[in-house]
């Protein structure tokens, strides 16, 4: 008898994941047909600049703009809808400014399908979708297969993954990264660092750094992952080195081709620099901590000196990066505030642009609290103070930044519900929550 349960377990457990994964698939599809259409261009903004990268990376195998080229403008012609992407001109030139994954995984696309618009987004819904299973098994592992259910179904009702999993973003992909290396890291402790859970742990990781960089952050907790198993036979401090090995050998030649292409040290590329007043500066504060677009600072004065594309984008990043770090050395109190103003922009409950759903914070805090004897859940925390951390250094979009560890906080509530759920039953029906010897058990902790 014991066999045949376990042998229905183990067959139950990959059923149950596989039928989370199409559900999710199924919905995210279905949304992106109502909303704009799988077959229609990138949505304005960051879109734009992620298609032409790929199309670069398809036709040309360069990493960089080309916004004359004709055969890339095509799809965006006669629609008014794109005049201001419409305006933009220049020959071919190489940029740091954008991350390399996605991009990357859109020009695979691209290959594979000859520049699909409804492809990319198709394969963005399983991407999300991956994201929503990842977190199922979190949460399972916190709180046993029912778990998994309700987690499942929290994910999909929240607003950002659905939002952002048919669009030409890289939310996507951090929050299927972000959940992945979450869950990796839950099972290393369980089980223990052997060398190969270290180097796919690495893995992941560094496809997260070259998804956003500021995901470098995540290095920091490999460090520190806790859960190393002596019976698995990799050492603490060998199974962290092998980790952040492993993840130096995906993002280090980006590092290295950015100190390249720049002709100076900026591994990380020049977004974070040429930002910056938008995080903190008078403008920021005017704002409130939410990001602005930066039409001056500089801009009209390099490009009079015509240094050339490249050439203007450094100077234009150390320029910038020179008056805000000047600003923040004056203002010592107005960068603490909008800190706390980037953070704030980010959790607060909103409607417009984009909905936070801003009561999972709460909820996943009370979570972890109730479950902090749980496995893993010490990692989820550390993964959200980092993800936090990081729009405090930068600056906020108004919920946007929270979508990555969005499913892993829902997995912390869909455990809480079931060990609460399970607490309620046995005052009520003692009965139902007693194990083969006939003594009380306890749900899990």
């Amino acid at each position: 008898m014991t066999t045949l349960r376990r042998t229905f377990t183990n067959l139950a457990r990959p059923a149950l994941f596989a039928a989370i994964l199409c559900a999710a698939f199924s919905f995210y599809v279905s949304k992106g047909m109502e909303d704009r259409g799988l077959n229609a261009p990138p949505e304005s903004g960051d879109g734009h600049d992620y298609d032409a990268i790929a199309f670069n990376l398809w036709k040309y195998d360069r990493f960089g703009y080309d916004w004359d080229d004709p055969r890339w403008r095509q799809p965006y012609l006669n629609n008014p809808e794109y005049d201001d992407l419409l305006r933009r001109h220049s020959t071919y030139y190489p940029t740091t400014y954008k991350q390399p994954a996605v991009p990357l995984v859109m020009a695979v696309v691209d290959a594979a399908t000859r520049r699909s618009f409804a492809a990319w987004r198709v394969v963005n819904c399983a991407i999300t979708a991956g994201a929503v299973t990842a977190a199922a098994a979190i949460s399972a592992t916190c709180a046993g297969w029912p778990a998994a259910v309700i987690t499942a179904v929290i994910v999909l009702t929240l607003s950002l993954p659905t939002l952002f999993a048919h669009q030409f973003m890289t939310e996507g992909l951090a929050t299927f990264l972000v959940t992945l290396l979450t869950w990796r890291w839950i099972e290393n402790r369980r089980r223990g660092w052997t060398t190969a859970n270290a180097a796919g742990s690495g893995l992941i990781l560094g496809a997260l750094a070259a998804t956003r960089s500021i995901f470098v952050l995540c290095m920091a907790i490999a460090l520190f992952a806790p859960g190393v198993n002596r019976r698995s036979g990799t050492r603490p401090l060998s199974g962290r080195a092998i980790c952040l090995l492993a993840a130096l050998l995906v993002i280090g030649p980006w590092w290295v081709r950015n100190t390249v292409v720049l002709h100076t040290f900026m591994p990380l590329g020049t977004q974070g620099a040429l930002n910056m007043p938008a995080g903190f500066g008078p403008r920021a504060l005017r704002y409130e901590g939410l990001w602005g677009a930066n039409p001056g600072d500089g801009a009209e004065e390099i490009a009079a000196l015509n240094l050339g594309t490249v050439a203007a984008e450094v100077r234009l990043a150390k320029f910038r990066s020179h008056l805000t770090l000047e600003w923040m050395r004056a203002h010592p109190r107005d960068v603490v505030r909008l800190m706390a103003l980037h953070v704030w922009q980010e959790i607060k409950p909103r409607r417009l642009p984009y909905p936070t759903d801003a009561w999972l914070l709460p909820a996943a805090a009370l979570a972890a609290w109730v479950l902090r004897r749980s496995p893993g859940v010490g990692i989820i925390v550390a993964m959200t103070a980092a993800n936090l951390v990081g729009i405090a250094l930068t600056w906020s979009m108004a919920g946007r930044f929270m979508a990555p560890v969005q499913p892993i906080l829902a997995a912390l509530v869909g455990a809480l519900v079931v060990v609460f759920a399970r607490r309620v039953g046995s005052t009520i029906l003692p009965g139902r929550f007693r194990d083969q010897r006939g003594e009380q058990s306890s749900p899990p902790q």
